[in-house]
């Protein structure tokens, strides 16, 4: 699967339509960013360069998507100094961001118990049906985290798209559905959470494995892997609250 495509699917997953170009995928992305709580209001974006690394597009791709939130006015452009959030009004133009904001309703423990089963699923499946072309995404996407791991928002940005390209390869539009929707929850605390020392080197890590599992084509191993991973996000998110 190409990158055109997972974005397509992406959309199309997560209760969208899909668009023409890929500018207005990344336009949904960085939009989708900022309902989620990844960037806030004030947030400096990562550079062009980054995101392009990031989302596997090119800096032009970006530069344009850019232009676009800028004449929304959700994001602020000026020359010469990075380009910020100016508000997080994003409106229509992030896939389904009211959900995101009801997702934060529920209480922890539940989203936790929630994204278990629903991740146990999602990677079993995932873990069978895996194009190559979409295993190769994955370490790219990890070779981003790692050039982002002093950068928490970059690397959040990343996360996600390492997370939710996973979802997508379940063949599963609703589930894919749902795992989005949790993986949202209380995203801005993780924010605080990953700029702790070692925390993202840590979720790399637990990335790794993940990926190891996917490629052995071993589901037991990329669960394993997967509940590792979202424990120590449960357990890690809980610490900002006691």
């Amino acid at each position: 699967m190409d990158v055109r495509a997972m974005l397509e699917d992406d959309v199309a997953a997560l209760g969208g339509a899909p668009k023409k170009s890929m500018k207005d995928f990344v336009v949904q992305k960085i939009a989708t960013f900022i309902a989620t709580g990844i960037l806030k209001v004030g947030d400096p974006l990562p550079s062009e360069r980054e995101l392009a690394s990031a989302l596997s597009v090119s800096r032009e791709t970006v530069r344009g998507a850019i232009l676009i939130l800028s004449t929304h006015g959700i994001l602020s452009v000026v020359h010469g100094t990075r380009t910020v959030v100016a508000s997080e009004d994003v409106g229509e133009l992030a896939v389904q961001a009211a959900r995101y904001r009801d997702i934060a309703a529920y209480s922890l423990d539940n989203v936790h118990e929630a994204r278990l089963l629903i991740e146990a699923q999602v990677v079993r499946a995932a873990t069978l049906k895996m194009e190559p072309s979409t295993l190769d995404y994955l370490h790219k996407s990890i070779a981003a985290q790692e050039a982002a791991c002093d950068d928490p928002v970059r690397f959040l940005i990343c996360d996600r798209e390492f997370h939710t390209a996973i979802y997508r390869s379940s063949g599963n539009a609703v589930l894919a559905d749902m795992a989005a929707d949790l993986y949202s929850y209380l995203l801005s605390h993780r924010r605080r959470v990953v700029s702790q020392p070692g925390s993202i080197a840590t979720s790399i890590a637990d990335h790794r494995m993940i990926l190891s599992g996917l490629e052995t084509r071993d589901p037991d191993a990329a669960a394993a892997a997967f509940a590792v991973h979202e424990t120590r996000i449960y357990t890690t998110t809980k610490l900002l609250f006691s």
